[in-house]
């Protein structure tokens, strides 16, 4: 029987992932999206009133449905940084400390590696990795809208392919961040265009890729080292069943570190956020440490 394809091929695919819960998964998904507010601590900025806080999220910052476009304060710098809340967990979960050597293999639009910035307070070394020149201005324009020039000096940005990075560098890095390129489903439902060229066979080419980003971060992390796997994927076969392939590539050079946090659900080897029970995400995440 041939796969079916576009919206019902979509809906089949999923419906069959995740059963009775897809159609609430579906309408959260189109439902408007909730935003954080990350202040930026380059532009000394102080929320106005009292700040709603998500649980387990160490960075100071808002919640709202809606917040106004980030402005410049008087010093300069743009006053903060929106993004979903399950999108900051990839960062809370590397545990970054200033000093350390971090790589962010797939880093644009450059949100994270504000935060691993953040992180770091001017210590150690950043490396914000896209293979894109347009993706890579995009980075630029984050770090120079955000940061400093002074402070960007351990802020390195980089055009390497992370499948192949491996080839050239080996145990270098304290922390790597592999916030892969994914399905991205809830942007697919939003664009009927990209919803009618759907098919199976996205996810399972774009899995292809994903693992071989994660290899190759298994060889450039050093010993003891950290990587964090996250997409934005609802797709199983781009997340649980990535870090599956690990353990059957790659056994015995890596152990599980499991992650809880405030809002989301744990996985087989991961954690999942998904916006029927959060109003966040769709996110996911794993987390090894290199053994040898």
């Amino acid at each position: 029987m041939t796969p079916l394809k576009g919206p019902e091929g979509f809906n089949q695919f999923y419906q069959d992932m995740y059963g009775e819960r897809w159609p609430r998964i579906k309408e959260a998904l189109l439902a408007p999206k909730k935003h954080v507010a990350v202040a930026n601590p380059w532009s000394f900025y102080k929320f106005p009133d009292v700040p709603l806080e998500v649980s387990g999220l160490t960075f100071s910052h808002d919640v709202k449905d809606v917040f106004p476009q980030p402005e410049k304060t008087h010093h300069g710098y743009l006053n903060y940084y929106l993004l979903d809340a399950a999108s900051i967990l990839p960062v809370e979960a590397l545990d970054i400390l200033p000093g350390e050597k971090v790589v962010d293999l797939c880093a644009a639009p450059g949100g994270k590696s504000f935060l691993c910035a953040i992180k770091l307070k001017g210590e150690g070394l950043l490396i914000s990795n896209d293979r894109s020149a347009a993706r890579r201005a995009r980075i630029h324009r984050i770090f120079d809208d955000y940061i400093p020039k002074s402070s960007q000096k351990n802020l390195t940005i980089t055009s390497y392919d992370a499948t192949k990075w491996s080839l050239y560098q080996k145990s270098m890095y304290d922390k790597v961040l592999l916030d892969a390129p994914c399905s991205s489903e809830r942007h697919v439902l939003e664009d009927s265009k990209e919803l009618n060229l759907w098919a199976p066979g996205r996810t399972k080419a774009i899995a292809i890729s994903q693992f071989a980003m994660l290899a190759s971060a298994l060889d450039i992390v050093k010993v003891g080292g950290t990587i964090v796997y996250s997409t934005c994927a609802l797709s199983k076969l781009e997340n649980d069943d990535i870090i599956a392939k690990l353990y059957q590539k790659r056994a015995g050079r890596f152990e599980l570190i499991r992650k809880e946090f405030s809002f989301g659900e744990p996985t087989e080897f991961g954690w999942q956020v998904l916006p029927d029970t959060s109003g966040w995400g769709p996110f996911y995440l794993a987390v090894v440490k290199r053994t040898r």
